[in-house]
């Protein structure tokens, strides 16, 4: 779907040129409307003047139409890279340009320059996706994010768009380390619309634009197509998803004193969670009509994008995961139940699949004794009170406890735990 209205943000570029050639009344209202959409398209102060201008303008009579000179359209591209040191020059059209020019020497010279600090050319690399709106009408929020993100060591590649592109985007513009691997190992393909000569590699990507990764503003008219999409998309580029940005509808204090609430909760938490994002981060809020950021919190999300991309790049057996279960409430047996779920089965096939990926579990598959029912009843013991209220010190004694008493057929403690090593692993 996004395909389809990019080509056709692309026909209204067009559009009135072709038209020129058509004959007839109509087609001349057809353009007229044609252009006007065009100079609200590109935004900005001097093209929404442009635009009334030409509606004005096409309220004369036919003769004085025909001779109607339009005012010159300010042209934003619909995708573009900007950057603090490149204010006074073009936007950059592609990530693959973006990123020659932001790493090469001249670009350090001219940061030295003007004593702008630049991360490291081997710092992290991550995607941000920026509101063109935002671009359009000058706020200076967006600059400030690169400006903080670079002095804090990660190098952004800020793409701003419509926001219906922003999967495209990913799809076509950007890849990873394991993308590339996967590609030549032949476990995925990518889509024909990927452009090699345009496309960066990075390790992770902020969407700050505020709507889904996949469908935009308008979501998507097919049921359950954009979890699929997110899902191949995310998958294959296998790299750390964040959605991060300033609230819209709050202003700073506001949301210092009551939190994030009502329709912004669900853009910063609900909707990034079905997206596939694992952190969410708010940037700042608003002051008077002026979009403004918390230094503190750019300091947040830079840390935890470099916290991720450096935990991407742990091997799995150094990794440290953590698995909670349900237990509420406490004390009556509800600790690892679900409805309808296999809770211990489920923990089984969790830890054998962590296995095969390399990660640490221990002896527990290799045991033909452990079991899932083992873990949770392990777990059940360490959930009493007495238990927690005696401290961590106690807590393998009290486990040890209950299998010696599981052995010798105590009936008040888990028949599981009477396996050999209470079938722990």
């Amino acid at each position: 779907e996004e395909d389809k209205i990019s080509g056709y943000l692309k026909f209204l570029k067009i559009g009135p040129t072709l038209l020129q050639y058509v004959p007839g009344e109509k087609a001349g209202d057809l353009k007229t409307w044609l252009e006007t959409y065009r100079y609200w398209n590109q935004g900005g102060l001097q093209n929404v003047k442009s635009m009334l201008q030409l509606v004005s303008d096409s309220c004369k009579n036919k003769q004085d139409r025909e001779t109607l000179k339009l005012p010159e359209l300010q042209v934003t591209p619909d995708i573009g890279l900007i950057h603090p040191l490149r204010q006074e020059m073009n936007y950059l059209e592609s990530p693959a340009s973006y990123m020659e020019w932001r790493l090469s020497k001249s670009t350090y010279d001219l940061a030295a320059k003007q004593k702008f600090q630049m991360a490291p050319s081997k710092a992290p690399k991550v995607a941000i996706l920026l509101y063109r709106k935002h671009v359009i009408t000058e706020q200076r929020y967006l600059y400030d994010l690169i400006t903080m993100m670079e002095a804090q060591g990660v190098i952004p590649v800020p793409i701003f768009i419509n926001g219906v592109e922003a999967h495209t985007i990913v799809r076509d513009l950007l890849t990873s380390k394991d993308e590339i691997q996967a590609v030549q190992r032949g476990h995925c393909s990518r889509e024909p619309t990927y452009q090699a000569n345009m496309a960066v590699c990075v390790d992770a990507v902020v969407n700050t634009i505020g709507f889904p990764l996949v469908g935009g503003p308008a979501g998507s008219i097919e049921a359950g197509r954009n979890l699929d999409v997110s899902k191949k998309l995310l998958r294959d580029m296998n790299v750390p998803y964040i959605v991060s940005g300033p609230l819209l509808l709050q202003s700073i204090p506001q949301w210092k004193s009551n939190g994030v609430l009502g329709l912004q909760s669900v853009v910063l938490y609900s909707l990034p969670e079905l997206d596939g994002a694992i952190d969410t981060v708010v940037l700042g809020g608003l002051v008077g009509d002026k979009i403004a950021l918390v230094p503190e919190r750019v300091r947040k999300l830079t840390s935890r994008v470099k916290q991720w991309v450096a935990l991407r790049n742990t091997p799995p057996k150094d990794r440290k995961i953590a698995i909670q279960l349900y237990g509420f409430p406490p004390n009556v047996g509800a600790v690892g139940t679900a409805a309808l779920l296999d809770v211990p089965r489920s923990l089984e096939n969790l830890l054998k699949r962590l296995d095969e990926e390399g990660y640490d579990v221990g002896d527990f598959v290799d045991d033909p004794e452990s079991s899932g029912e083992s873990l949770v009843a392990a777990l059940s013991v360490l959930c009493e009170d007495s238990v927690i209220s005696a401290g961590t010190k106690t807590m393998q004694a009290a486990v040890d406890a209950k299998i010696d008493r599981a052995k010798v057929g105590d009936e008040t403690v888990a028949a599981t735990l009477a396996k050999p090593g209470g079938g722990l692993g």
